[in-house]
């Protein structure tokens, strides 16, 4: 009788652990989730908020947004700051089409200023310094003024600089110019910080045949499809 009753006891206990066990497993998984259970899947290190990461990434993000912006804005141009142009860059295709082009050679330290393959003028140059070289390639000029101020470097290091009034700028990529000098006369050696160096009467030369539809503004003038002259800058 006894060992009867035991077996019945030891049925009856493995009938609710099995009962038990079906009720857990039809429940929804969040009503299983208990204690540690609840903690997030990931290490705690791994899902720890990273600061500096997370604000390189705004940055860059933001970096990214103001470009986009830019090149939006910059769009509606015949040329844009940093190149971007439907017009030809091909020195050739200019001489052939009688087209005025500036050519730049740094080695010799000349500007020769063309009317297709006629030579129109030519001038001695101050291009950069080794530490800031002149920018090579084919350009065109985006942007023009008759007077601006310049300033650039570093004071901690002293190489920081500002020339008020510096007369006939036209720039031709990003913030590479062409511009007259009054602050030195060495011209035929490198002297500036990328842009190319002419004396006060050869930039208002070239700013006039480039730009002869120049009405006296002193405002700063985009290039059209008309005045926006191709240059080629080489060694």
């Amino acid at each position: 009788m006894y060992t009867q009753t035991r077996a019945l006891s030891l049925s009856l206990l493995l009938l609710c652990a099995l009962s038990s066990i079906a009720w857990r497993n039809a429940q929804p998984p969040s009503a299983a989730r208990t204690g540690l259970d609840l903690l997030p899947p990931l290490p705690f290190k791994v899902a720890t908020l990273d600061l500096p990461r997370i604000r390189h990434e705004r940055r860059t993000q933001q970096a990214a947004f103001e470009k986009r912006r830019l090149l939006e804005e910059e769009s509606q141009y015949a040329v844009t700051y940093n190149g971007l142009t439907l017009l030809h860059m091909n020195v050739d295709q200019a001489r052939a089409q009688g087209e005025k082009w500036i050519e730049v050679s740094l080695n010799d330290q000349m500007l020769y200023a063309w009317d297709g393959d006629r030579l129109a003028n030519q001038f001695l140059i101050s291009s950069g310094v080794r530490p800031h070289p002149t920018v090579t390639g084919l350009f065109r000029i985006w942007a023009r003024t008759v007077s601006q101020t310049m300033d650039g470097g570093d004071r901690a290091s002293g190489t920081y600089y500002s020339l008020p009034n510096v007369p006939w700028v036209q720039y031709f990529f990003h913030g590479f110019a062409f511009h007259g000098t009054y602050w030195h006369s060495n011209f035929g050696t490198p002297m500036s910080h990328g842009c190319v160096n002419l004396t006060i009467e050869d930039a208002e030369w070239l700013f006039n045949w480039a730009f002869p539809d120049w009405n006296g503004s002193t405002a700063w003038l985009r290039s059209t499809t008309n005045d926006a002259t191709l240059v080629w800058v080489h060694e």
